[in-house]
């Protein structure tokens, strides 16, 4: 079994095992538009109902990436009216060498982004909030990925083929990115979406407090 493949299912089984402290099916908001999010709280049994919050994300001066994906995180959950269920907001940043790459504006940037990327190890930084009435639990979340030499022609064919411009540093590693990383080093659905055994360690807080 392929290193990528056996983090994978070592998650699912940790996910699997921390949904089961759930009684029924968990209703929460999901503070975001990701797929990618409400698919993988949904496979962990959660019933999510979808309600972006539409914040300003750019970085305040000088801020750090771990630093700015947990300001964003709690900025997104307390926008929120929702108090009753429980809240879910996140947000992910790439950063290579201490810059931040969120989503390409255009193909140009995430060609340019792909090319910074190519045979180097970056971070994968995501900032989790979770809220309900006046409680909130917050975490910081981050995986190492390393992109073994990527050639031009093959990241003018994956920008062809794939949709990268919903996507921080312009790629998902469970789409043809596949095939440009070398390795992984911390959660793998940290880099697909949302780490979900710590939301859900984050949401067990919420329900014991």
């Amino acid at each position: 079994m392929c290193r990528a493949a056996a983090v994978k299912e070592s998650e699912a089984n940790l996910n699997s095992r921390a949904a089961t402290r759930y009684h029924g099916r968990m209703e929460i908001i999901l503070a975001s538009a990701s797929p990618r999010r409400r698919m993988l709280l949904q496979a962990v049994g959660l019933a999510v109902e979808v309600c972006p919050q539409h914040v300003d994300e750019s970085a305040l001066n000088a801020e750090p990436v771990e630093i700015q994906v947990q300001r964003l995180s709690k900025l997104k959950a307390a926008t929120c009216s929702e108090n009753t269920r429980p809240v879910i907001a996140a947000d992910t940043l790439v950063a290579l060498n201490g810059d931040a790459l969120g989503q390409p504006r255009d193909l140009t940037e995430a060609k340019a982004m792909l090319k910074r990327l190519s045979g180097q190890t970056h971070q994968v930084y995501t900032g989790i909030c979770v809220r309900r009435d006046g409680q909130m639990h917050e975490a910081l979340i981050c995986t190492h990925v390393t992109f073994r030499d990527v050639s031009e022609a093959e990241i003018d064919i994956y920008l062809q083929h794939n949709e990268v411009m919903d996507k921080a540093g312009a790629y998902a590693v469970q789409g043809g990115a596949a095939s440009f990383i070398e390795n992984v080093d911390g959660p793998l659905d940290n880099v697909i979406g949302l780490p979900v055994q710590q939301t859900l360690e984050l949401l067990h807080r919420l329900e014991t407090a």
